[in-house]
């Protein structure tokens, strides 16, 4: 990941990387170093791409039952 990517083309590859785990977007947040906000906002832009899901499920990182985001395929 480049420093100057988006936030969303930074959750897209770190997801896509991470195929079928689920990240809350605290947890993926933390990982590619932007806030939780950000990584909300950022995870509702990449839903709209062909290949990812957002649905309620146990993030794969803290294990809690959150709003998660993940790659599919």
């Amino acid at each position: 990941m480049t420093p100057t990517a988006t936030a969303k083309q930074r959750l897209t590859t770190f997801l896509s990387e991470r195929r079928g785990h689920n990240f809350c977007d605290a947890c993926a947040g933390r990982a590619i170093g932007i806030d939780p906000s950000t990584a909300y906002r950022a995870a509702a832009k990449t839903m709209q791409a062909t290949g990812f899901v957002r649905e309620y499920a146990l993030c794969s990182d803290c294990g809690a039952s959150r709003l998660i985001t993940r790659a599919t395929g």
